[in-house]
């Protein structure tokens, strides 16, 4: 045992005295060494610009990043306030409310037992779902009434379509003026979702969001534990995040970073959740398309752990096979999305440098190809950048979005050496 401790000494004395960091940090160094990182550190001051001009000018309410290149953080700094009306600061460890952030991990989740070998990603979700529809909205002068015609899909709706966004499903339709119902569990919902006639069939298209929530009843069918209960197992505990969660004690609302949107050219403030509020009592409602809220480092901590290729904090999430099989795009863009968008499973997959950017249509020239990404409603984005080895976070708590987000990019690839 001595041994072993006296050798793992001598390795870190050695990656310390070269410089050289391990390919996959296991955890965050805030002690960036920028000559051997080749950033220049004068130059990642234009974040700092940026962000604080937009703060100032009252654009945004606040700003907090996160990047990190092999492992160690370059960039990690607050702006603004957490309440503007207050006038508090915002904190590196505020809470955010994450929205569609929550569908990667979600995915991931899903990923974990397809590992154990609960199932394959081409078997047809009625296998797992009796209730799961195979009918499809015919061509017809109105496809999207309350009791549109339908005809008999081409092929079924597989779990490879659930976590890319091409299985059809799509919010369940009610009549006009119908009051949303108020559902006690997640699979409660889902079994009613997947009777809702499909968009088109599956594998032909793209809808987002809805899927997800099939995703997060499979991760409760397969693990036989609650949503929440496997998130935090199977994720959560492992990486280290904490305060990750759906729910929280009321002791926790004063660290929650309050929501503004625009209104009349002024952002105001806004009583509006990921999902359900977080301080309810019942906590049984889980969706796996939105409602987690957390700290940026939490998140960062999952991003790292899928740039490492499924290892952080010394534990292993999924293997580096799995995350490849992730990375590949599972998509036929359609005619309204632009040519070179590309969904892989639970990621947006980035093409890369193009001569013609009028084609890319992403207004972020400088995103390595193969990169992947999403985001929340509010604006909380990552990168996860395999060719840099470096995943970026900014996250605000603003809607609608400033572009803000694609400026930002600019400021810190434009800091590499």
């Amino acid at each position: 045992m001595k041994t072993v401790k006296f050798l793992s000494f001598v390795v870190a004395l050695w990656f310390a005295a070269s410089g050289v960091a391990p390919a996959q940090s296991q955890s965050f160094n805030y002690a960036p060494n920028y000559k051997q990182l080749k950033v220049d550190a004068s130059r990642l001051g234009r974040i700092d610009n940026l962000l604080q001009e937009y703060v100032d000018k009252g654009i945004i309410p606040h700003a907090l990043t996160f990047v990190a290149k092999n492992g160690q953080v370059i960039h990690n700094k607050t702006f603004g306030f957490r309440n503007v009306e207050k006038q508090i600061p915002l904190q590196k460890d505020d809470i955010f409310r994450m929205y569609s952030q929550t569908k990667a991990i979600v995915t991931v989740a899903l990923m974990t037992l397809f590992e154990q070998g609960k199932y394959q990603l081409d078997d047809p979700v009625s296998l797992y779902i009796p209730e799961m529809t195979d009918r499809v909205v015919a061509d017809g002068e109105n496809p999207r009434a309350l009791n549109p015609e339908t005809r008999k899909a081409k092929s079924p709706v597989l779990i490879r379509h659930l976590m890319s966004h091409t299985s059809g499903i799509s919010h369940i339709r009610t009549a006009p003026n119908t009051p949303p119902r108020n559902y006690a569990t997640l699979g409660e919902y889902v079994k009613e979702l997947v009777q809702a006639p499909l968009a088109y069939d599956p594998g032909t298209g793209y809808n987002y969001h809805p899927a997800l929530d099939v995703v997060a009843y499979l991760v409760e069918y397969f693990s036989g534990k609650t949503l929440q209960e496997y998130l935090k197992e199977a994720v959560f505990e492992p990486l280290g995040i904490k305060d990750m969660a759906y729910y929280y004690a009321p002791s926790v609302a004063e660290r929650f970073v309050t929501i503004y949107r625009e209104q009349d050219g002024k952002i105001v403030p806004i009583e509006m959740w990921s999902g359900r509020n977080p301080f309810d009592e019942d906590h049984r409602f889980a969706q796996g398309g939105t409602g987690l809220n957390g700290t940026i480092e939490g998140y960062a901590r999952f991003c790292q752990m899928i740039l490492n290729g499924g290892t952080f904090n010394g534990k292993r999430i999924l293997g580096r096979r799995t995350i490849e099989v992730m990375a590949k795009n599972q998509i036929k863009a359609p005619a309204e999305l632009a040519d070179n968008f590309r969904f892989g499973l639970g990621f947006q997959i980035y093409q890369g440098k193009s001569d013609n950017w009028e084609v890319r249509r992403d207004d972020s020239p400088m995103v390595s190809g193969g990169a992947l990404s999403w985001g929340g409603f509010a604006n909380t984005d990552y990168i996860i950048d395999p060719s840099e080895n470096m995943i970026i976070l900014l996250y605000t708590n603003r809607i609608p979005d400033t572009r803000v987000w694609e400026k930002f990019l600019n400021t810190v690839y434009q800091a590499l050496e």
